[in-house]
């Protein structure tokens, strides 16, 4: 299983990619909502369906890396077109879920629609780079 690197802050998100992609050729990124301690959901329901096979396809099969998870709060996030993730020139985030595989300082593979999250074999993808 991968290492999961989990940032809440998004001031220290950017120089943590830096950073890890220093380390790695390749790094995964997920960006996700918050879980609320309470109830153990996700205030992003997109987030909480899509949990399972990203655990399964890419956080299992990632062994002996460093996977990057950027944790959105929904005030943060939603209805805010200044949120950092949104408009920075590597992520470009649309929503979350996201998945992103990042090489050589670019995004050479993307995951954010509904139906990525179904299909295994881009998921699996992820880990294979």
């Amino acid at each position: 299983m991968a290492e999961l690197i989990q940032i809440t802050d998004t001031a220290t998100f950017l120089p943590a990619l830096e950073s890890l992609s220093q380390e790695q050729e390749t790094v995964i990124v997920i960006l996700t909502g918050t879980v609320d301690p309470s109830s153990g959901k996700n205030w992003c329901p997109d987030c909480e369906r899509a949990k399972p096979n990203i655990n399964k396809h890419v956080i299992a099969n990632a062994a002996g890396r460093k996977i990057l998870m950027g944790i959105v709060k929904r005030e943060e996030w939603s209805g805010r077109a200044d949120h950092p993730y949104k408009q920075s020139a590597l992520l470009k985030a649309r929503g979350v879920p996201t998945i992103l595989l990042i090489a050589g300082g670019e995004v050479v593979m993307r995951a954010e629609k509904d139906e990525d999250f179904e299909n295994e074999e881009l998921l699996k993808a992820f880990t294979e780079q």
